[in-house]
Protein backbone atom coordinates (compact mmCIF):
# COMPACT_ATOMS: atom_id res chain seq x y z
CA UNK A 1 0.00 0.00 0.00
CA UNK A 2 2.99 2.46 0.83
CA UNK A 3 4.72 1.69 -1.95
CA UNK A 4 1.46 2.39 -4.20
CA UNK A 5 1.03 5.88 -2.12
CA UNK A 6 4.67 6.49 -3.31
CA UNK A 7 4.37 5.68 -6.56
CA UNK A 8 1.56 7.67 -7.17
CA UNK A 9 3.27 10.82 -5.30
CA UNK A 10 6.04 10.14 -7.84
CA UNK A 11 3.75 10.31 -10.61
CA UNK A 12 2.30 13.62 -9.52
CA UNK A 13 5.80 14.99 -9.21
CA UNK A 14 6.69 14.29 -12.49
CA UNK A 15 6.52 16.68 -15.45
CA UNK A 16 6.45 13.22 -18.16
CA UNK A 17 2.91 12.41 -15.84
CA UNK A 18 1.41 15.89 -16.35
CA UNK A 19 2.87 16.15 -20.17
CA UNK A 20 2.45 12.86 -21.09
CA UNK A 21 -0.47 11.22 -19.03
CA UNK A 22 -4.09 11.75 -18.50
CA UNK A 23 -3.76 15.26 -17.52
CA UNK A 24 -6.58 15.21 -15.67
CA UNK A 25 -5.56 17.41 -12.26
CA UNK A 26 -3.99 20.16 -14.14
CA UNK A 27 -7.24 20.55 -15.95
CA UNK A 28 -9.20 20.33 -13.00
CA UNK A 29 -7.34 22.93 -11.35
CA UNK A 30 -6.74 25.34 -14.31
CA UNK A 31 -10.76 25.22 -14.27
CA UNK A 32 -10.86 25.95 -10.31
CA UNK A 33 -8.69 28.72 -10.56
CA UNK A 34 -10.71 30.37 -13.79
CA UNK A 35 -13.70 30.13 -11.55
CA UNK A 36 -12.08 31.94 -8.81
CA UNK A 37 -10.94 34.69 -10.71
CA UNK A 38 -14.58 35.15 -12.59
CA UNK A 39 -16.34 35.01 -8.77
CA UNK A 40 -13.23 37.76 -7.64
CA UNK A 41 -14.35 39.81 -10.69
CA UNK A 42 -17.94 39.86 -9.21
CA UNK A 43 -17.64 40.21 -5.88
CA UNK A 44 -15.18 43.29 -6.88
CA UNK A 45 -17.99 45.07 -8.81
CA UNK A 46 -20.87 44.36 -6.83
CA UNK A 47 -18.68 45.70 -3.41
CA UNK A 48 -17.93 49.33 -6.49
CA UNK A 49 -21.78 49.04 -7.09
CA UNK A 50 -22.43 48.65 -3.30
CA UNK A 51 -20.22 51.68 -2.06
CA UNK A 52 -21.64 53.48 -5.12
CA UNK A 53 -25.03 53.73 -4.99
CA UNK A 54 -24.89 53.85 -0.81
CA UNK A 55 -22.89 57.37 -1.50
CA UNK A 56 -25.85 58.41 -3.83
CA UNK A 57 -28.56 57.21 -1.16
CA UNK A 58 -26.68 59.25 1.36
CA UNK A 59 -26.37 62.72 -1.46
CA UNK A 60 -30.15 61.98 -2.13
CA UNK A 61 -31.17 60.98 1.16
CA UNK A 62 -30.01 64.53 2.36
CA UNK A 63 -31.72 66.62 -0.65
CA UNK A 64 -35.14 64.77 -0.72
CA UNK A 65 -37.53 64.73 2.34
CA UNK A 66 -40.15 61.79 2.20
CA UNK A 67 -42.79 60.48 4.29
CA UNK A 68 -45.76 57.58 3.81
CA UNK A 69 -47.89 59.38 6.02
CA UNK A 70 -49.58 61.40 3.18
CA UNK A 71 -52.86 61.47 1.34
CA UNK A 72 -54.98 62.74 -1.35
CA UNK A 73 -57.63 65.78 0.60
CA UNK A 74 -60.28 67.72 -1.63
CA UNK A 75 -63.39 69.56 -0.72
CA UNK A 76 -66.48 67.40 0.03
CA UNK A 77 -69.38 69.35 -1.31
CA UNK A 78 -72.60 68.28 0.48
CA UNK A 79 -75.39 68.55 -2.36
CA UNK A 80 -78.88 69.62 -0.87
CA UNK A 81 -82.44 70.34 -1.61
CA UNK A 82 -83.71 74.12 -0.85
CA UNK A 83 -86.75 73.37 -0.93
CA UNK A 84 -89.42 70.74 0.66
CA UNK A 85 -90.65 68.57 -1.89
CA UNK A 86 -91.12 64.84 -3.46
CA UNK A 87 -88.61 63.53 -5.61
CA UNK A 88 -90.08 63.02 -9.01
CA UNK A 89 -86.97 62.50 -11.24
CA UNK A 90 -82.67 61.71 -10.00
CA UNK A 91 -80.52 61.79 -13.19
CA UNK A 92 -76.81 60.55 -11.85
CA UNK A 93 -76.27 57.49 -10.18
CA UNK A 94 -73.39 56.99 -7.72
CA UNK A 95 -69.61 57.85 -8.70
CA UNK A 96 -70.64 59.27 -12.13
CA UNK A 97 -68.93 62.25 -13.19
CA UNK A 98 -70.98 65.64 -13.79
CA UNK A 99 -70.21 69.39 -14.59
CA UNK A 100 -71.07 72.20 -12.69
CA UNK A 101 -74.29 73.44 -13.71
CA UNK A 102 -75.73 70.03 -14.77
CA UNK A 103 -79.24 68.77 -13.97
CA UNK A 104 -78.84 66.20 -11.08
CA UNK A 105 -82.35 65.90 -9.56
CA UNK A 106 -85.71 67.60 -10.14
CA UNK A 107 -88.38 67.79 -7.62
CA UNK A 108 -92.87 68.15 -8.30
CA UNK A 109 -93.01 71.53 -9.34
CA UNK A 110 -96.89 71.59 -9.58
CA UNK A 111 -97.47 73.33 -5.90
CA UNK A 112 -94.46 76.12 -6.73
CA UNK A 113 -96.04 76.60 -10.00
CA UNK A 114 -98.85 77.67 -8.95
CA UNK A 115 -97.47 79.49 -5.97
CA UNK A 116 -95.95 81.88 -8.71
CA UNK A 117 -99.08 82.03 -10.73
CA UNK A 118 -100.48 83.12 -7.57
CA UNK A 119 -97.86 86.05 -6.66
CA UNK A 120 -97.94 86.69 -10.21
CA UNK A 121 -101.70 87.68 -10.04
CA UNK A 122 -101.36 89.54 -6.67
CA UNK A 123 -98.72 91.99 -8.87
CA UNK A 124 -101.04 92.13 -11.60
CA UNK A 125 -103.70 93.60 -8.87
CA UNK A 126 -101.14 95.70 -7.62
CA UNK A 127 -100.38 97.51 -10.87
CA UNK A 128 -103.83 98.08 -11.43
CA UNK A 129 -104.65 99.79 -8.06
CA UNK A 130 -101.47 101.57 -8.89
CA UNK A 131 -103.15 102.98 -12.05
CA UNK A 132 -106.24 103.86 -10.52
CA UNK A 133 -105.08 105.67 -7.57
CA UNK A 134 -102.21 107.86 -9.86
CA UNK A 135 -105.25 108.60 -12.40
CA UNK A 136 -107.48 110.02 -8.84
CA UNK A 137 -103.63 111.47 -8.13
CA UNK A 138 -103.86 113.59 -10.97
CA UNK A 139 -107.69 114.42 -11.27
CA UNK A 140 -106.89 115.88 -7.39
CA UNK A 141 -104.12 117.88 -8.48
CA UNK A 142 -106.60 119.36 -11.51
CA UNK A 143 -109.27 119.98 -9.05
CA UNK A 144 -106.26 121.68 -6.55
CA UNK A 145 -105.63 123.98 -9.67
CA UNK A 146 -109.53 124.50 -10.92
CA UNK A 147 -110.06 125.64 -7.11
CA UNK A 148 -106.76 127.52 -7.22
CA UNK A 149 -107.78 129.63 -10.05
CA UNK A 150 -111.50 130.50 -8.56
CA UNK A 151 -109.82 131.91 -5.46
CA UNK A 152 -107.76 134.07 -7.40
CA UNK A 153 -110.95 135.07 -9.66
CA UNK A 154 -112.91 136.10 -6.46
CA UNK A 155 -109.94 137.82 -4.49
CA UNK A 156 -109.75 139.93 -7.95
CA UNK A 157 -114.06 140.42 -7.67
CA UNK A 158 -113.61 141.11 -4.18
CA UNK A 159 -110.50 143.92 -4.36
CA UNK A 160 -112.93 145.62 -7.10
CA UNK A 161 -116.03 145.33 -4.73
CA UNK A 162 -113.89 146.86 -2.20
CA UNK A 163 -112.79 149.92 -4.18
CA UNK A 164 -116.77 150.00 -4.74
CA UNK A 165 -117.54 149.99 -1.03
CA UNK A 166 -114.41 152.71 -0.37
CA UNK A 167 -115.73 154.80 -3.05
CA UNK A 168 -119.58 154.95 -1.70
CA UNK A 169 -118.55 155.58 1.84
CA UNK A 170 -116.72 158.18 1.18
CA UNK A 171 -119.63 159.67 -1.44
CA UNK A 172 -122.24 158.92 1.73
CA UNK A 173 -119.82 160.36 4.40
CA UNK A 174 -119.17 163.93 2.38
CA UNK A 175 -123.11 164.16 1.69
CA UNK A 176 -123.69 163.49 5.30
CA UNK A 177 -121.66 166.64 5.94
CA UNK A 178 -122.92 168.70 3.47
CA UNK A 179 -126.48 167.98 4.82
CA UNK A 180 -125.32 169.41 8.02
CA UNK A 181 -124.15 172.27 6.44
CA UNK A 182 -127.82 172.71 4.31
CA UNK A 183 -126.05 172.39 0.88
CA UNK A 184 -128.06 169.06 -0.57
CA UNK A 185 -131.71 167.95 0.26
CA UNK A 186 -132.09 164.77 2.65
CA UNK A 187 -132.99 162.49 -0.61
CA UNK A 188 -129.70 162.76 -1.75
CA UNK A 189 -128.56 161.84 1.22
CA UNK A 190 -130.55 158.92 1.50
CA UNK A 191 -129.56 158.15 -1.55
CA UNK A 192 -125.90 157.96 -1.23
CA UNK A 193 -126.32 156.05 2.03
CA UNK A 194 -128.37 153.44 0.38
CA UNK A 195 -125.47 153.26 -2.22
CA UNK A 196 -123.02 152.93 0.56
CA UNK A 197 -125.07 149.97 2.02
CA UNK A 198 -125.14 147.90 -1.53
CA UNK A 199 -121.15 148.29 -1.72
CA UNK A 200 -120.71 146.99 1.34
CA UNK A 201 -123.00 144.35 1.47
CA UNK A 202 -121.22 143.15 -2.20
CA UNK A 203 -117.70 143.35 -0.30
CA UNK A 204 -118.90 141.30 2.04
CA UNK A 205 -120.44 139.09 -0.54
CA UNK A 206 -117.28 138.62 -1.93
CA UNK A 207 -115.33 138.25 0.82
CA UNK A 208 -116.99 134.88 2.14
CA UNK A 209 -117.00 133.66 -1.25
CA UNK A 210 -113.04 134.19 -1.50
CA UNK A 211 -113.13 132.03 1.71
CA UNK A 212 -115.61 129.24 0.51
CA UNK A 213 -113.66 128.77 -2.56
CA UNK A 214 -110.35 129.14 0.05
CA UNK A 215 -111.87 126.19 2.12
CA UNK A 216 -112.59 123.94 -1.33
CA UNK A 217 -108.84 124.67 -1.65
CA UNK A 218 -108.21 123.06 1.24
CA UNK A 219 -110.30 120.39 0.37
CA UNK A 220 -108.52 119.85 -2.70
CA UNK A 221 -105.54 119.52 -1.33
CA UNK A 222 -106.29 117.12 1.35
CA UNK A 223 -107.28 115.16 -1.40
CA UNK A 224 -104.44 115.30 -2.99
CA UNK A 225 -101.94 114.62 0.19
CA UNK A 226 -104.26 111.28 0.53
CA UNK A 227 -104.56 110.01 -2.90
CA UNK A 228 -100.32 110.89 -3.28
CA UNK A 229 -100.35 108.10 0.19
CA UNK A 230 -102.72 106.04 -1.56
CA UNK A 231 -100.03 106.02 -4.61
CA UNK A 232 -97.00 105.35 -2.17
CA UNK A 233 -98.76 102.55 -0.46
CA UNK A 234 -99.74 100.50 -3.43
CA UNK A 235 -96.48 100.92 -5.19
CA UNK A 236 -95.00 99.41 -1.83
CA UNK A 237 -97.55 96.52 -2.03
CA UNK A 238 -96.21 96.46 -5.83
CA UNK A 239 -92.64 96.44 -4.64
CA UNK A 240 -94.38 93.90 -2.24
CA UNK A 241 -95.74 91.14 -4.33
CA UNK A 242 -92.81 91.68 -6.91
CA UNK A 243 -90.40 90.19 -4.10
CA UNK A 244 -93.12 87.35 -3.47
CA UNK A 245 -92.93 86.67 -7.00
CA UNK A 246 -89.42 87.02 -7.24
CA UNK A 247 -88.86 84.51 -4.35
CA UNK A 248 -91.97 82.17 -5.91
CA UNK A 249 -90.03 81.86 -9.28
CA UNK A 250 -86.86 81.48 -7.04
CA UNK A 251 -88.33 78.11 -5.52
CA UNK A 252 -89.46 76.87 -8.38
CA UNK A 253 -86.52 77.32 -9.74
CA UNK A 254 -85.07 75.36 -6.72
CA UNK A 255 -86.75 72.83 -7.83
CA UNK A 256 -84.44 71.64 -10.53
CA UNK A 257 -81.46 70.75 -8.44
CA UNK A 258 -77.51 71.62 -10.18
CA UNK A 259 -74.40 70.15 -9.62
CA UNK A 260 -72.65 73.14 -7.97
CA UNK A 261 -69.15 72.46 -8.96
CA UNK A 262 -67.83 69.76 -11.65
CA UNK A 263 -66.77 66.49 -10.32
CA UNK A 264 -67.93 62.94 -9.00
CA UNK A 265 -71.49 61.93 -7.33
CA UNK A 266 -71.04 60.17 -4.19
CA UNK A 267 -73.08 58.85 -1.37
CA UNK A 268 -76.57 59.28 -2.80
CA UNK A 269 -79.07 59.17 -0.52
CA UNK A 270 -82.63 59.78 -2.63
CA UNK A 271 -85.02 57.85 -4.93
CA UNK A 272 -87.81 58.85 -6.76
CA UNK A 273 -90.90 59.73 -4.81
CA UNK A 274 -89.03 60.35 -1.65
CA UNK A 275 -90.40 63.22 0.15
CA UNK A 276 -87.15 65.57 1.08
CA UNK A 277 -86.72 68.52 3.50
CA UNK A 278 -85.18 71.84 3.01
CA UNK A 279 -81.88 71.48 3.64
CA UNK A 280 -81.78 67.62 3.74
CA UNK A 281 -78.10 66.55 1.68
CA UNK A 282 -79.12 64.13 -1.13
CA UNK A 283 -75.91 63.63 -1.89
CA UNK A 284 -71.75 64.56 -1.83
CA UNK A 285 -70.03 65.62 -4.64
CA UNK A 286 -66.23 65.50 -4.85
CA UNK A 287 -64.56 68.10 -7.35
CA UNK A 288 -61.81 67.15 -9.44
CA UNK A 289 -59.39 69.87 -7.86
CA UNK A 290 -57.68 67.91 -4.90
CA UNK A 291 -54.63 68.39 -3.46
CA UNK A 292 -51.93 66.13 -1.40
CA UNK A 293 -51.90 66.69 2.29
CA UNK A 294 -48.47 65.09 3.92
CA UNK A 295 -47.46 64.84 8.01
CA UNK A 296 -44.47 64.94 7.93
CA UNK A 297 -42.03 64.86 10.83
CA UNK A 298 -40.84 68.13 12.31
CA UNK A 299 -37.11 67.51 11.94
CA UNK A 300 -38.46 67.26 8.70
CA UNK A 301 -39.64 70.89 8.43
CA UNK A 302 -36.77 73.26 8.91
CA UNK A 303 -35.47 72.77 4.98
CA UNK A 304 -39.02 72.61 3.37
CA UNK A 305 -40.15 76.40 2.07
CA UNK A 306 -43.25 77.02 -0.28
CA UNK A 307 -42.80 76.08 -3.81
CA UNK A 308 -40.08 73.58 -3.89
CA UNK A 309 -40.90 70.63 -6.10
CA UNK A 310 -42.54 67.29 -5.41
CA UNK A 311 -42.69 64.21 -6.59
CA UNK A 312 -45.54 62.33 -5.47
CA UNK A 313 -46.51 58.47 -6.23
CA UNK A 314 -49.92 57.28 -5.91
CA UNK A 315 -50.84 53.94 -4.70
CA UNK A 316 -54.00 53.41 -6.26
CA UNK A 317 -51.93 53.63 -9.98
CA UNK A 318 -49.26 51.36 -8.81
CA UNK A 319 -46.81 53.82 -7.82
CA UNK A 320 -47.38 56.21 -10.77
CA UNK A 321 -45.54 59.45 -10.37
CA UNK A 322 -46.73 63.23 -10.55
CA UNK A 323 -45.16 66.51 -10.45
CA UNK A 324 -46.43 68.77 -7.51
CA UNK A 325 -45.14 71.96 -5.22
CA UNK A 326 -45.59 72.93 -1.54
CA UNK A 327 -48.27 75.02 -1.08
CA UNK A 328 -48.18 76.12 2.01
CA UNK A 329 -47.15 75.06 5.77
CA UNK A 330 -49.77 75.08 8.34
CA UNK A 331 -48.27 76.85 11.40
CA UNK A 332 -49.10 73.97 14.12
CA UNK A 333 -48.65 70.39 14.62
CA UNK A 334 -51.66 68.14 13.34
CA UNK A 335 -51.99 66.95 17.03
CA UNK A 336 -52.72 70.52 18.10
CA UNK A 337 -55.53 71.16 15.76
CA UNK A 338 -57.22 67.42 16.47
CA UNK A 339 -60.92 67.17 18.43
CA UNK A 340 -59.22 66.44 21.34
CA UNK A 341 -55.60 67.81 21.50
CA UNK A 342 -53.05 66.12 24.18
CA UNK A 343 -52.50 67.57 27.38
CA UNK A 344 -48.97 67.27 28.70
CA UNK A 345 -48.90 68.89 31.33
CA UNK A 346 -51.41 66.39 33.50
CA UNK A 347 -48.03 63.76 34.90
CA UNK A 348 -46.24 61.34 32.89
CA UNK A 349 -44.82 62.42 29.62
CA UNK A 350 -42.95 60.52 27.05
CA UNK A 351 -42.03 62.92 23.70
CA UNK A 352 -43.34 62.08 20.63
CA UNK A 353 -41.94 63.50 17.33
CA UNK A 354 -45.16 65.52 16.18
CA UNK A 355 -46.73 65.44 12.42
CA UNK A 356 -47.00 69.10 10.64
CA UNK A 357 -49.55 69.11 7.52
CA UNK A 358 -47.80 70.05 4.82
CA UNK A 359 -50.04 71.44 1.06
CA UNK A 360 -49.10 70.33 -1.81
CA UNK A 361 -50.48 71.05 -5.26
CA UNK A 362 -50.06 68.76 -8.27
CA UNK A 363 -48.66 70.94 -11.07
CA UNK A 364 -51.21 69.39 -13.81
CA UNK A 365 -54.71 68.07 -13.73
CA UNK A 366 -54.63 64.32 -12.27
CA UNK A 367 -55.60 62.36 -15.72
CA UNK A 368 -55.36 58.58 -15.53
CA UNK A 369 -55.65 56.43 -19.05
CA UNK A 370 -58.19 54.24 -16.79
CA UNK A 371 -60.06 57.69 -15.69
CA UNK A 372 -59.71 56.34 -12.30
CA UNK A 373 -60.88 59.04 -9.63
CA UNK A 374 -58.57 60.04 -7.36
CA UNK A 375 -60.71 61.38 -4.05
CA UNK A 376 -59.78 62.07 -0.91
CA UNK A 377 -58.13 59.80 1.82
CA UNK A 378 -56.21 57.84 -1.08
CA UNK A 379 -52.51 57.32 0.17
CA UNK A 380 -49.56 58.76 -1.84
CA UNK A 381 -45.78 58.76 -1.08
CA UNK A 382 -44.43 62.60 -1.63
CA UNK A 383 -40.50 63.32 -2.39
CA UNK A 384 -39.93 67.16 -1.55
CA UNK A 385 -36.84 67.91 -2.89
CA UNK A 386 -35.78 70.78 0.05
CA UNK A 387 -32.47 71.14 -1.88
CA UNK A 388 -30.16 70.44 -5.07
CA UNK A 389 -28.24 67.17 -4.82
CA UNK A 390 -24.39 68.17 -4.20
CA UNK A 391 -21.65 65.84 -4.39
CA UNK A 392 -18.96 67.00 -2.11
CA UNK A 393 -15.32 66.72 -3.51
CA UNK A 394 -14.19 64.95 -0.13
CA UNK A 395 -16.93 62.57 -0.30
CA UNK A 396 -16.03 61.87 -3.91
CA UNK A 397 -12.52 61.49 -2.90
CA UNK A 398 -13.39 59.25 0.07
CA UNK A 399 -15.80 57.15 -1.94
CA UNK A 400 -13.07 56.53 -4.83
CA UNK A 401 -10.02 55.75 -2.09
CA UNK A 402 -13.06 53.34 -0.84
CA UNK A 403 -13.75 51.71 -3.45
CA UNK A 404 -9.43 51.72 -4.56
CA UNK A 405 -8.52 49.91 -1.42
CA UNK A 406 -11.74 47.54 -1.04
CA UNK A 407 -11.06 46.67 -4.96
CA UNK A 408 -7.32 45.88 -3.97
CA UNK A 409 -7.59 43.68 -1.08
CA UNK A 410 -10.37 42.13 -2.83
CA UNK A 411 -8.79 41.23 -6.24
CA UNK A 412 -5.24 40.67 -4.08
CA UNK A 413 -7.19 38.06 -1.65
CA UNK A 414 -9.17 36.83 -5.12
CA UNK A 415 -6.63 36.51 -7.79
CA UNK A 416 -3.28 35.51 -5.80
CA UNK A 417 -1.80 32.04 -6.99
CA UNK A 418 -1.99 29.89 -3.99
CA UNK A 419 1.43 28.09 -2.50
CA UNK A 420 2.28 24.90 -4.44
CA UNK A 421 1.93 21.76 -2.77
CA UNK A 422 1.29 17.82 -3.94
CA UNK A 423 -2.28 17.15 -4.98
CA UNK A 424 -2.75 13.57 -4.51
CA UNK A 425 -5.39 12.56 -7.50
CA UNK A 426 -8.31 10.35 -5.90
CA UNK A 427 -7.86 6.78 -7.84
CA UNK A 428 -11.39 5.62 -9.99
Amino acid sequence: MAQQVELATAEARSPMRDARGTGAPVRAKSTRSAKRQVFTVVVALLYALGVIVGLLYLVNSAAYQSTDDAFIDGHIIPVSAKVAGRVQTVYVVDNQTVKKGDLVAELDSRDFDAATRQKGAALQSSKAQAEAAQAALKEAIAHVKTTEATVESDQATAAADAAQNEKAQSDFKRYEDLFRTKVVSPQDVDQYRATAKSAQATLDAANKKVLSDQALVNEARAQVDAYAGLVDSVNAQIHESDANLATAQLNQSYTAIQAPESGWVTKKSIEPGEYVQAGQNLFALVPKDVWVTANFKEDQIPRMRPGQRVEIAVDALHGQKFKGHVDSIQAGSGARFSLLPPENATGNYVKVVQRVPVKILFDQPINTEAGLPLGPGESVVPSVEVSSPEYSPVAVAITFLVLAVGIFFILHRGLAPKPKGAEVPIPD
